[in-house]
């Protein structure tokens, strides 16, 4: 065998010399010496054959001649031909066209790089001698087969219409968490009332603060910035004023006030007008004159709503022991409360009680709008409600201000008007 390889050894690189110089004397348009080429062919065959088989696969030979060794049979078309000596050469077994059951039936006779080309081809591993990969390619096809009798399970496709989908956001509503932690450490008789406003960065229009209690449930009740559609709004707002026990009370405070003590002061005043309303503590006028409008030139009004003192639930939830407990949004509380309360940051994404007097405010202050809107209808006032867009404050330049407009918000602080609300130029420092 060792002469043979010698034997071999020489005749491949006596061979391979002269094709290598007969290569080069040619143009680069001819051919290869086709005997040359035939003989290195045979010469591989027959030597491929005898070899033992390893277990790396590697290909050698001059890369103008890829083509030729590529199409040999035994090997794959993608083996790159690298230059190295025949000793290193080793042969990749044939594609079998029979089945896979065939294959297993017929492992025992089966070469190992063979084997090793099967587990590769199902991902197993590759280590071990035959008895070994013979086993494992025994056991997977055994596997494999009692999965493929198993009957396929087919993942349900969930079908999602708008329908459902608004179902699914109408059911939702914030916790109570918070409300249930006071009722637990105080008492189960604890009325707790959520504060929020709405309307602290508009340009014109007052600011709106609502307080409520809400014994009930409502689904769809989160914070009102996250509804984008008002009239989603307008319909939460008409069923949480007609829930059963509702005791609400919502502050109107004027461009007029908030000019005078600055917007954080107002909203503040706001807040505590309104619990007091909810609570009783303030004096409501009744009739006509308990209503939001724009007609109203109030500094500062508030208007109330909810059960009567001949409903059950009122008589029920109204004591003269009764004890409230205020949930205000963001990180301050009012002076003067007539109550205990505590501020919570973002509560109105949080809380339930938060959340209902967040939508109370909201659509108490965009149905406002809308009525200035028909009583200054150059701002178009129902479309952006007063906060600073670009056609408002194009608005502002060419018509001025007007009676609802905060003075003392820029840029509207840095022009100086006149009596009518016309801009007649910067104020001087």
């Amino acid at each position: 065998m060792d002469k043979l390889k010698r034997s071999l050894d020489y005749r491949y690189n006596t061979s391979r010399h002269h094709l290598t110089n007969n290569w080069r004397l040619h143009t680069p348009r001819a051919e290869p010496n086709s005997v040359a080429v035939g003989m290195i062919r045979r010469l591989l065959t027959h030597y491929l054959v005898l070899l033992p088989t390893p277990t790396t696969t590697s290909f050698v030979f001059s890369p103008h001649h890829r083509h030729h060794i590529s199409t040999m049979p035994g090997h794959r078309r993608s083996a790159r031909l690298q230059g190295q000596p025949p000793s290193t050469l080793t042969a990749l077994p044939q594609k079998r066209s029979s089945s896979t059951t065939n294959d297993i039936n017929d492992l025992g006779s089966m070469k190992v790089v063979q084997l090793r080309d099967m587990l590769k081809k199902r991902g197993l591993p590759v280590s071990g001698v035959k008895a070994d990969l013979i086993e494992r390619l025994t056991t997977s096809s055994s596997g494999a087969t009692a999965a493929s009798n198993k009957p396929k399970r087919t993942k349900a496709k969930s079908k999602t219409t708008s329908k459902s989908s608004s179902s699914t956001t109408d059911s939702y509503c914030l916790p109570r968490t918070r409300e249930h932690q006071l009722q637990q450490q105080q008492s189960s008789s604890l009325l707790v009332i959520g504060v929020d406003e709405a309307g602290r960065g508009p340009l014109a229009g007052p600011v709106v603060a609502a307080a409520a209690i809400v014994p009930t449930d409502i689904s769809g009740i989160i914070d009102s910035k996250k509804i984008t559609k008002e009239e989603e709004r307008e319909r939460l707002y008409e069923e949480l004023i007609g829930s059963p026990g509702i005791r609400y009370a919502v502050a109107v405070v004027s461009a007029e006030r908030i000019d005078e003590i600055n917007i954080l002061q107002a909203t503040l005043e706001g807040m505590r007008m309104a619990v007091e309303g909810v609570m009783g503590v303030r004096i409501i006028s009744s009739g006509d004159d308990n209503v939001a409008s724009a007609k109203r030139t109030e500094v500062s009004y508030i208007v109330t709503g909810g059960v009567g003192d001949d409903d059950d639930v009122a008589k029920a939830t109204t004591t003269e022991t009764t004890s409230y407990h205020a949930l205000i949004d963001g990180n301050k509380i009012p002076k003067d409360m007539p109550c205990e309360a505590e501020s919570m940051t973002k509560g109105d994404g949080r809380e339930y009680s938060i959340g209902a007097a967040s939508i109370l405010a909201k659509v108490t202050r965009d149905r406002l709008m809308h009525e200035y809107d028909k009583m200054y209808p150059e701002y178009n006032l129902s479309q952006h409600k007063g906060y600073p867009t670009a056609a408002h404050m194009s608005a502002v330049s060419k018509f001025g201000a007007s009676p609802i407009h905060r003075r003392t918000f820029a840029p509207l602080k840095h022009w100086e008007f006149d009596k009518n609300g016309k801009i007649i130029g910067d104020k001087k420092s």
